[in-house]
C-alpha cells in the first residue's frame, strides 16, 4: 500500500505541480480544501502559503511533517509556525525537484547522504575532520575542486565560509551542547563530503552527536532576518548560540539538516552553479528542511 500525503492547496496551479510531483515519487496524494479533522496514517501534509495562512494554527497539531510551497522565510508567520515540529519544510518553488527528494525521505526514513540532492553526481569526495589544522586543509581542497570544475568565484568564497562554520560547529559547538558533555577523543570528529551535478554543488558535514534542534535552526533564521545577519554574542546558557547559521544561510540555495537524536548530525548545503550572484540575506534560501530520524 503506497503512503499517504494531503495536499490543501488553494492555489490551482499549485496543487497541479504538487500532486504531479508526490506522485512521480510513488506517493498516493489526496487533495483538500482544509486540513482534515482526522486524517487518518499520512505521511506528510503538503500546503501552499495560502492555505498556511488561513488554517496555519491547526497545522501546529499536524500528525505528519507538514511541507509547505510557494512561501518564503520574509513571513513571520511562517517562522512563528517552524520554531515547532511538524512545520519544518520550505520549498519555494513547488517545481523545485526538492518537493520530490523530500516526500521520499519522509516516506521511506532514509535521510542521510547529499546524493539524494544531485542527479548522477560526478564522484564524491570525503575528509574526516579532527582539529583545525585539518579544518583549513580541507576548505583548501574543495576550494581547488570547486576552481577544476569550472566554478565562479563568489561560489568558491561561499563554500570556503560555509564549510568553515559548519567544520566549526561540528567540532567545537556540537559537542559542547550534547548531553551528557563529550571529551576529547576521536569521537569529536566531523565528516566532510562534497560532490556535484551540472546544475549543483553540494556539500555536507557531519558529526556524531545529533544535538541540533529544529528551534535552534529556525531561531538563527529569524535572528539572521532581524538583525541583518549581525551574529549575538555566544552566551555559555544559550545552546545554538555561536552555530554561525545566519551566515550559512545567508551563503546557500538550500540547507538541509538531517538529525538522528543523540546519535548524528548531518548538514547539506547546496550551491547554483549557473545562477548569478546573490543578495546575502538568509530569507533568499529557496527551500530550508529539517528532517528528524524516528526511533
Amino acid at each position: 500500500m503506497r503512503a499517504r500525503a494531503i495536499c490543501v492547496c488553494r492555489d490551482e496551479s499549485v496543487r497541479h505541480v504538487v500532486g504531479n510531483a508526490l506522485s512521480g515519487a510513488g506517493v498516493a496524494v489526496e487533495q483538500h480544501d482544509e486540513i482534515p479533522a482526522e486524517p487518518g496514517e499520512v505521511a506528510l501534509f503538503v500546503v501552499d502559503r495560502e492555505a498556511r495562512c488561513a488554517c496555519g494554527e491547526r497545522l501546529r497539531d499536524a500528525a505528519a511533517p507538514v511541507v509547505v510551497v510557494n512561501d518564503d522565510l520574509d513571513d513571520d508567520g511562517l517562522i512563528s509556525l517552524m520554531l515547532e515540529a511538524p512545520v519544518s519544510h520550505l520549498v519555494r518553488d513547488p517545481d523545485d525537484r526538492e518537493l520530490s527528494v523530500t516526500s521520499e525521505k519522509l516516506v521511506s526514513g532514509d535521510l542521510f547522504g547529499l546524493e539524494k540532492y544531485l542527479v548522477r553526481p560526478s564522484g564524491v569526495g570525503e575528509r574526516v575532520v579532527t582539529n583545525d589544522s585539518e579544518k583549513r586543509a580541507a576548505i583548501s581542497e574543495v576550494t581547488a575542486w570547486a576552481e577544476a570544475i569550472g566554478a565562479r568565484k563568489p561560489i568558491m568564497h561561499r563554500l570556503a565560509s560555509v564549510i568553515d562554520e559548519l567544520l566549526m560547529n561540528a567540532l567545537h559547538d556540537a559537542p559542547r551542547e550534547s548531553r551528557p558533555v563529550m571529551t576529547m577523543t576521536d569521537e569529536r570528529r566531523a565528516v566532510l563530503r562534497w560532490a556535484c551535478d551540472d546544475l549543483t554543488i553540494a556539500i555536507s558535514v557531519s558529526d556524531g552527536f545529533g544535538a541540533l534542534r529544529q528551534r535552534d535552526v529556525i531561531d538563527h533564521v529569524r535572528r539572521a532576518r532581524i538583525e541583518r545577519g549581525r551574529p549575538n554574542e555566544a552566551q555559555t546558557d544559550d545552546p545554538g548560540a555561536g552555530l554561525g547559521l545566519y551566515l550559512v544561510l545567508a551563503n546557500v540555495a538550500s540547507l538541509i539538516v538531517n538529525v538522528d537524536p543523540g546519535r548524528q548530525t548531518e548538514v547539506v548545503c547546496l550551491f547554483d552553479r549557473a545562477k548569478p550572484d546573490r543578495p546575502a540575506i538568509a530569507s533568499t534560501v529557496r527551500s530550508l528542511h529539517v528532517f528528524h530520524q524516528q526511533s
